[in-house]
This record gives structure tokens, C-alpha cells and sequence, in this order.
């Protein structure tokens, strides 16, 4: 039998180009957040909580300190502070009234018009904050938090969570020319603020935000940001909403992919309670740019050529992205718990996407539900179809990030700053055969006879 072998030299170089991260996502260098088994000493030393949460601990050296962290038998969990970005399209396009004629909302307002708002529903928009002076927000605000910079002003200055918020509840009826999706409904925002003035922002603060959101009575946390790693922490802060009834949900991402091929977070978690939103054209068609998925996305939603509240009480904008069709869905999740607050989260998730109207722009392979999210038939229960359990379905495989693929991504440097480090990009097929085949023609493989 003939048994090829490669050179030394040439196995080094094999086993580098195949070991090349397949993701290595952006993060915080000089930051891990750990979870502790909840019988370690250090668990109690860290946290300091009756109730066992992941903490954000200070290292010298990322690299070494995820290697050795996740090596010790006290540790459930180790992984990098990631860095989450706004899901804003950028450029503007018009719309008029006659479009999104699948959302049923004119029906809605006036099913509402007829009972009365209901009762309150508060909505966390765990963003960039909200512009507080806003003259179309300002009396739904309630009192929030910034975790970015550790304090209780979550005045925005980015503007993404400013413009989430008028698509769920901006004023209607006065001299502005738009109004929120659930104007009419008895609706309050709770602004949470992670994301900076650049759009972007760690995973631990979202991370805070989603447990406050939570703790301080949140019916409804609209996280309209994402990126492409998993993260357990993230996973245990949404399943803690999911057990004290709080929905959950988010955009599916920009990126015009597949979902159940290529992983997003948090849209891609399985836990009951989330509800991932693809974004629709204003021709009723999914955007192209919309990532989705037959089980990693629930819903379909406006999400281009949205007019919405600007920064800095700014008169309208026009949004476009993943990020404005997830409130788009918390504003409507809201009317049907404002209506009916004796609902659970899963009866009010049901409603939502069983409900959805199936249009000729979707297939079954494009969402799990089919169609876009319909106000008035979520409010009268029309189901219109069923749906499979997202739990059973076989997500793509995503591990914690190991030491090797830090080092791809973070170019050097653990001082803990607040530097943003480049992302590390998957190698091409084509990159990866050039490279083996310029390894082979360096060295030469040998034959031997056994």
C-alpha cells in the first residue's frame, strides 16, 4: 500500500491555513465574561448574587486568560466581551400610506379605537438610548440607564434607538407627519442604552441591560442589534426574560444570508421567548438585503423606507434595516398585550406569527411562518396556519471563542481598552486551495512503500 507524507515544514503549513478561525468576531480586549459553577468559592467572591449570572472580570492577557478559564473544573463558561453593532441600512427611500397593506394596521387602530388602549405595556429598547426632549417621545418615556457609560442619562447620541422608538410608539394626530405603530395603545419605552456614538457596543452591557429590563418589569425587550458569534452569557440573560415572561425580539441582520446556515445572534437562540424579524420592501417583498431563515426566522416586517423620529427632536427620518422591523413587531406585540395582558409570552408569540399573512413575495424556505407579521389578525386571533417548534431544529454549531481565535482577531493588544479590532474573515475555498497547492509545489511530497 503507498502512504503519502508531508514534509515537516509543509505539515506546519497545512495545519495553519486549515486551523484559520471560520469566525472571529470583534471584542473587548482585557475583558472575559465568566460564568462560575455555582459551587465555586469564587463564584460567590465575584458575583456576590444569590442568583448565579455570568460577571465581566479584568485579565492581563485575553488569549492566555480564555485558554486557562476554560480549562477549570469551577468555570461553566468563558468567552470574549463581543462587540454588537447597530442593523441600520444605510439611504433613504419614500412610501405612502397604501403600502404595507399585508400589516393590517389600519383595522388594528380601529379595533383599539373601539375597546380603549388597554392596559400599559413597557416596551425596553436596549440600544443606543432616546433622544429624552423628543417631542414625540418624551411622555412615554419612563426612567432608564446607560450602560455604557454607567449612568441614569440615556440620552442618545447615535440615533438608531431614537428612531426604534418612534416606530413603536411616536405620537399621532398633531403637527409631525408620521406616527408610531402602536400610537394608540397605552405603550411606555424604556430606554437602555449600550450601544456609543458609533453604533457599537460590548455584549456585557446588553448583557446588564436585558437582567434590568427584566428586573424593573419590562413586558417587551426590542434588541435591534447583532453579530455572529454565540455567546452563552447572552443565551442565560435572554432564557432569564423568557422565565419571568418577557419577550424578546430582534432583528434577523443585514447581511442577505441564510440563517439557518450561517449564525446570527441573538436572533438565531431557540429559547421560547425570541422572535426573530426579517425586513420587508416597501413593495411587500422581502429586502434583499434582509437576512433569512425557514426556522431561525419568525417574521417578516416593514423595515425599509420607514418614516421615524430623528435625533435631537429632529422632525422625521427615513429608517431602512433588520433594526426598524423588530419594533415594528414589538409595537404590535404590544397592542395584543395592551388588549389582552392575561396573555402568557408563548400565547402572544402564537398569535403573532401563526397569524401572518402569506403573500407571494415568501416561501415556506424564507421563514418558518411564511408571511408578515398582521396586526389585525393577531388582535382577533385569525390563526392562519401553524408553526414547527424552533427548539427541535439543528442550529448551525457555534463553540465559544478558543485562544487561536482571539488571536486571529485581535491583532495584539490586552490593555483592556476601548479599541475596536478589526474582524478576521473567513478564508475562500479558492484562497485555501491556492495555498495547498503553493505548499505542494514547495514541498514536494515523498512516497514510501509498505
Amino acid at each position: 500500500m503507498k502512504v503519502l507524507r508531508f514534509s515537516a515544514a509543509m505539515t506546519v503549513m497545512f495545519l495553519f491555513v486549515m486551523g484559520l478561525p471560520l469566525m472571529a468576531a470583534e471584542y473587548k480586549p482585557g475583558e472575559l465574561i465568566v460564568k462560575f459553577r455555582s459551587q465555586s468559592l469564587v463564584s460567590a467572591r465575584v458575583i456576590g448574587e444569590t442568583e448565579q449570572r455570568a460577571a465581566v472580570i479584568a485579565v492581563d492577557d485575553t488569549r492566555q486568560a480564555l485558554a486557562d478559564l476554560q480549562q477549570r473544573p469551577d468555570v461553566e463558561y468563558a468567552e470574549p466581551n463581543y462587540l454588537v453593532e447597530a442593523e441600520s441600512v444605510p439611504g433613504d427611500w419614500g412610501y405612502t400610506a397604501t403600502q404595507w397593506t399585508d400589516v393590517g394596521l389600519p383595522q388594528a387602530w380601529d379595533f383599539i379605537e373601539d375597546r380603549g388602549p388597554g392596559s400599559e405595556v413597557v416596551v425596553a429598547v436596549i440600544d443606543s438610548g432616546v433622544d429624552l426632549d423628543h417631542p414625540e417621545l418624551e411622555d412615554i418615556l419612563l426612567d432608564g440607564y446607560d450602560f455604557a457609560n454607567s449612568d441614569n442619562n440615556p440620552d442618545d447620541d447615535y440615533g438608531h434607538g431614537t428612531r426604534v422608538a418612534g416606530i413603536i410608539g411616536a405620537k399621532a394626530n398633531n403637527a409631525f407627519c408620521y406616527a408610531g405603530v402602536a400610537w394608540n395603545v397605552n405603550v411606555r419605552i424604556m430606554p437602555l442604552k449600550f450601544l456609543q456614538s458609533d453604533g457599537r457596543g460590548y455584549i456585557s452591557d446588553a448583557i446588564s441591560a436585558i437582567y434590568y429590563a427584566v428586573d424593573q418589569g419590562a413586558d417587551i425587550i426590542n434588541a435591534s442589534w447583532g453579530f455572529d458569534s454565540y455567546s452563552s452569557a447572552l443565551e442565560d440573560a435572554i432564557d432569564y426574560a423568557r422565565a419571568n415572561g418577557v419577550l424578546f425580539i430582534c432583528s434577523a441582520g443585514n447581511s442577505g444570508e441564510n440563517n439557518d446556515e450561517v449564525a446570527h445572534y441573538p436572533s438565531n437562540y431557540t429559547t421560547e421567548n425570541v422572535i426573530a424579524v426579517a425586513a420587508m420592501n416597501q413593495y411587500g417583498d422581502l429586502a434583499s438585503w434582509s437576512n433569512y431563515g425557514y426556522y431561525s426566522v419568525d417574521l417578516a416586517a416593514p423595515g425599509q423606507g420607514l418614516k421615524t423620529t430623528d435625533n435631537d427632536g429632529g422632525p422625521y427620518s427615513y429608517a431602512s434595516g433588520t433594526s426598524y422591523a423588530a419594533p415594528f413587531v414589538s409595537a404590535i406585540a404590544a397592542m395584543v398585550i395592551a388588549q389582552f395582558p392575561e396573555l402568557g409570552y408563548q400565547e402572544v408569540r402564537e398569535r403573532l406569527v401563526m397569524t401572518s399573512v402569506m403573500d407571494e413575495g415568501y416561501t415556506e424556505v424564507l421563514l418558518e411562518s411564511g408571511g408578515c407579521v398582521n396586526a389585525s389578525n393577531a388582535l382577533a386571533n385569525e390563526s392562519l396556519h401553524s408553526i414547527p417548534d424552533k427548539r427541535e431544529w439543528n442550529a448551525p454549531s457555534s463553540q465559544n471563542a478558543d485562544a487561536n481565535t482571539l488571536a486571529a482577531a485581535s491583532g495584539g493588544g490586552s490593555d483592556g481598552g476601548t479599541c475596536y479590532i478589526d474582524t478576521a474573515s473567513t478564508p475562500s475555498a479558492t484562497g485555501v486551495l491556492f495555498l495547498i497547492g503553493l505548499m505542494v509545489a514547495l514541498f514536494p511530497m515523498r512516497q514510501r512503500q509498505e
